[in-house]
């Protein structure tokens, strides 16, 4: 790989702690996207992949570079951005160079992270090889590290990686706020895609385990946080079968939850917060003429909510999104005309019961957009949407998608 190349790539590789001391009243970020109606629509169905790129990712995640973009607008002020770049280059025979960039913009989750991962594997045996990663971040208490196994098949498009991943493993003896280790956050991190039959495959991965617990003991030098503790839990499956004439059919199975808890020094700022979300799915791509394509998109998606203390409340969120789009080819681009829709039901129950409320409208939106192949190995995709019930604009976005 030239050194441009890896310049640009790493131009995405920009990552860094947030941090929020005391929460808001108004506006506390671990509540936002409770009442947004279209935020699922959003998510799932209009700024989702479609079925024959996420499974081209799939197979090529550690065969070959890769990096993709899903961006588009959420609110008038908010821009939902996801970002994904995977670096697999062959230093000789034995030595591979890796990279992994991950950003997660997907606002129904409340730690919205950036995750960078750099290393090196060897090979040890014809099939296997071992791997040593890490994030180097510029504050060094947050590095963390990341070592495992790897089995390929012949042509890497088929894999079981499996590894321990240490976080903030220097995090006592180099943070500047005194903060103490009471617990350190290990997980397990993997990343698998196996034939089960002919044509069908299971692709998972996750990352899963322990969070970190910390106290902070010296007022002066942590003169608001006394004590924190955090941990976030995902885990992703997809069973894809692969037919004739570009027909796939994928079933999908997501996970994640995220806990923290935050004491201050000064009081009425305390809370122990707690989001489960748990999404089943099911996608469908097929060509219907030589110059028509149908694709359906279907999510079930529940959240649960809680927190004691500050904003004391406990939420629960329930929605079916659809929807269907059909494409009009041309040899290297197409044009989609689409129709999603959503019926969320949520109730939010607060310690005061003037603040509690329960809602849930059916919203729909129309979709158009464009997409076009420079190549088999790079493709883009931009559209506009309207909202149908609300009769306003609904966000434009752009998907982009290169193996190199």
């Amino acid at each position: 790989m030239s050194a441009a190349r890896i310049s640009l790539l790493l131009i995405v590789f920009v990552s860094g702690p947030v941090f929020a001391q005391f929460p808001d009243e108004d506006n506390w970020e671990l509540e936002d996207g409770y009442q947004n109606d279209l935020l699922f629509l959003h998510e799932f169905v209009n700024y989702s992949f479609d079925p024959a790129w996420q499974f081209d990712w799939e197979r090529r995640r550690f065969a070959d570079n890769a990096l993709r973009i899903n961006t588009g607008s959420v609110a008038s002020d908010e821009l939902l951005t996801d970002i994904d770049a995977n670096i697999n280059e062959p230093l000789n025979d034995k030595w591979r160079f890796f990279g992994q960039f991950t950003r997660d913009g997907f606002r129904s989750k409340p730690n919205r992270e950036e995750q960078l991962l750099l290393g090196l594997e060897r090979q040890i045996f014809e099939s296997s090889a071992i791997y040593v990663g890490v994030n180097p971040e510029y504050e060094k208490e947050f590095i963390d590290a990341e070592i495992g196994y790897g089995w390929y098949g012949d042509d890497r498009r088929r894999y079981v990686r499996l590894g321990v991943r240490l976080e903030d493993l220097n995090y006592e003896g180099k943070n500047g706020v005194g903060g103490l280790q009471e617990q350190d956050a290990i997980k397990l991190a993997w990343a698998t895609r196996i034939g089960i039959a002919d044509n069908l495959y299971l692709y998972s991965e996750g990352l899963f385990g322990t969070g970190f617990e910390r106290t902070f003991p010296n007022a002066e030098t942590s003169p608001d946080v006394a004590r924190h503790d955090q941990n976030d839990n995902r885990a992703s499956f997809r069973l894809t079968h692969s037919g004739p004439e570009e027909r796939l059919w994928s079933f999908i199975l997501e996970y994640y939850d995220f806990a923290e808890l935050k004491e201050f020094r000064e009081p009425g700022f305390d809370y122990d917060y707690e989001s489960r979300q748990f999404n089943a799915g099911v996608e469908h791509v097929r060509l219907l003429t030589e110059r028509r394509r149908l694709r359906v998109v279907a999510q079930y998606v529940d959240w649960e909510a809680s927190s004691t203390g500050f904003r004391e409340h406990d939420f629960s969120r329930q929605d079916i999104v659809a929807g269907i789009f059909y494409e009009f080819l041309w040899p290297t681009s197409g044009i989609t005309i689409a129709y999603a829709g959503g019926s969320p039901d949520y109730a939010y129950e607060a310690a005061d019961p003037a603040e509690s409320y329960t809602g849930g409208e059916y919203t729909d939106k129309l979709i158009l957009s464009w997409r076009y192949n420079f190549s088999d190995d790079a493709v883009i995709r931009a559209g506009i949407s309207h909202e149908a019930q609300e009769q306003g604009f609904g966000g434009a976005f752009v998907q982009y998608q290169m193996f190199f």
